[in-house]
Parts: C-alpha cells; sequence; structure tokens
C-alpha cells in the first residue's frame, strides 16, 4: 500500500515525449495530466488515462479528449507493449475523458468500446453537442480529426471485466458526479479506477452531478480496499477518495443546518464560506457554483421531507 503518492517511482516516456505514462505497478500506468478544468491553456488534456498492459492485451480507461491527445496516448503505449489495445472503457460521459475514442477506432484490430447502458446512452444524446463545446474552447486544430465514437453498453453493476491475470470489478453509481459514473476494481492489485468521482486538492465540479448520490458512491468506494485510486488525479484513498467524501460532507451539513435555520438561499455563501478549502484549486469560482447546485437540491429534499402544515 502507498503511503504516498510515488514520486520515486520510474516514468516512462513516448517518443517523442509528448505523453507520459506514470509507472503505478507491474503493467499499470496512468498518463500524466493536468490536475484542473479544461482549458485552451491545456488543450483539454486532463484526464490521467488508466493504462493496464495485462498479457492479453491492453486496457485503456478514459482515453482523453480529443485524437489528438489519443493518438500520441497510442504512441506511449507503443513504446512500452506490443500487446494489441483490446479494451477501451468510458467511465462517464464527460467530453474530456471520452472524445480520444476517435484515436482508438483508428487501430486494427479495433479494439471493443464498453460503458454502462446509461453512459452509452448520454453519449448517444449529447456528444454531438459536447464535441462542438469542446471544440469551441479549444479550437479546430486541437481537435482536428476527432470524432464521436460511441460504446457498447456492456458494463453492468457487479460484472467482471476480466483482461488477463487480473479482474476488475464493475461498480455502476447512477447520478452521483454525473449521471452515471463506473468504477473499475481490481481487489488483487488493490487499484480503484474511479473517473470523475476523486479529486485531488481541487474542488470537485458538482454541475452536472448529485450531491446526495456522489456522497453515496463515495462511501461506497472508500469501504473498498485500496491503495491506488485514479481519478481527475492519482493518488491514494486518503489523498483522493476522502478529501473529496470530506468537502461533500461540508456542503451538505451547512447547507442543511442553513436551510433548516431559514436562511434564504441569496445568502448561501455567508453560510457555506468553504474556508478549509480555499487553497484548492478552482475555489474560485468553482466552489460557489456547487453551493448554488447544492442548495437547490437539498432544498428540494428538505421541502419533500417537510411535515405539512
Amino acid at each position: 500500500m502507498l503511503a504516498t503518492l510515488l514520486p520515486p517511482t520510474p516514468t516512462v516516456h513516448a517518443e517523442p515525449t509528448r505523453v507520459t505514462l506514470l509507472r503505478l505497478q507491474d503493467g499499470l500506468y496512468a498518463a500524466r495530466a493536468d490536475n484542473a478544468e479544461a482549458s485552451r491553456a491545456n488543450a483539454g488534456e486532463v484526464v490521467p488515462t488508466l493504462v493496464h498492459v495485462t498479457g492479453n492485451g491492453v486496457l485503456v480507461v478514459d482515453p482523453g479528449p480529443h485524437a489528438r491527445w489519443g493518438d500520441r496516448l497510442i504512441a506511449a503505449i507503443r513504446h512500452i507493449t506490443a500487446e494489441p489495445i483490446r479494451w477501451v472503457v468510458n467511465t462517464h460521459a464527460h467530453p474530456e475523458h471520452v472524445l480520444a475514442n476517435a484515436a482508438f477506432a483508428q487501430l486494427q484490430p479495433r479494439p471493443a468500446f464498453l460503458a454502462s447502458a446509461a453512459t452509452a446512452s448520454l453519449m448517444r444524446q449529447r456528444c454531438e453537442s459536447c464535441l462542438a463545446r469542446l471544440t469551441a474552447m479549444l479550437g479546430e486544430r486541437v481537435m482536428r480529426a476527432t470524432q464521436i465514437v460511441i460504446p457498447e453498453p456492456a458494463l453492468r453493476d457487479g460484472d467482471w471485466l476480466h483482461t488477463g491475470k487480473t479482474a476488475w470489478q464493475v461498480h455502476v453509481h447512477a447520478a452521483a458526479h454525473s449521471a452515471s459514473d463506473t468504477v473499475l476494481y481490481a481487489p488483487q492489485r488493490r487499484v480503484l479506477c474511479v473517473g470523475g468521482l476523486a479529486y485531488r486538492q481541487r474542488v470537485p465540479d458538482l454541475q452536472e452531478g448529485s450531491l446526495l448520490g456522489w456522497r453515496q458512491a463515495l462511501h461506497a468506494l472508500t469501504a473498498l480496499p485500496a491503495g491506488i485510486v485514479v481519478g481527475t488525479a492519482i493518488g491514494t484513498p486518503a489523498q483522493t477518495l476522502q478529501p473529496t467524501l470530506a468537502y461533500l460532507d461540508a456542503l451538505d451539513s451547512a447547507i442543511t443546518h442553513a436551510i433548516e435555520s431559514g436562511v434564504d438561499a441569496a445568502h448561501a455563501l455567508d453560510y457555506v464560506p468553504g474556508n478549509a478549502y480555499r487553497d484548492w484549486r478552482n475555489f474560485h469560482p468553482r466552489h460557489a457554483f456547487n453551493v448554488a447546485r447544492a442548495w437547490r437540491e437539498l432544498e428540494d429534499r428538505w421541502m419533500q421531507n417537510a411535515p405539512s402544515a
């Protein structure tokens, strides 16, 4: 088990060294990416894609934001193994996680693209507009050759994805960080790949999430024995899962107390200042957005549960 995250671990570089794969364990890597929200400055390259060289082919989880990143990621994988890329998993339907499917779809043999039924359905509904929005943000040059590749709705909660010696258990959480979040858990390796469910020293994004569902998902995940977590950043459970849950718990507690005390939503930030998290990235403006989003959700719950007069 890792006490602190991996600075001494060896790294593997693509040629040219545009994508760096950090070695987490034997055969297990994650792409170095910005721990930030997608922007023109970082070309949307903010997802630490998990790469598992299994001995029976390569598993790639959340391939990234566009074909250009995907091409460089494939080059990095080819630098460490000649095994075919056999599986590409999309954990949820956010564009910076899934649009690099386009690069992997050009491979021969073509890998299997896998997701939960809800994620596949959301991608079918939304990826056209998500591609347009990301292109407007990052620019046509960055997004060139990026096309939509819809995964098979093949992953179900409780299933196992067998990739050789390592089997990954599938956990699907509805209405958490997004409308559907898929987690892969390798108990024999004590590794969790959680997509957008865990942050590190960065304020979580509740824009499309549910405070209640996200907290429920994290409570379940923190109960699993794990040493490495790959989410929006890489770390241990104490560096990722637990702080993310603590932030969401603090929102829930403070907002619930304010609502029960009759506080008006217009004064929400006076009662939920988030002082303990001001040194986290994107505190401004993300925390204020989260308070507004969580306030609406918790106020709806309070009104549904309030005793009738």
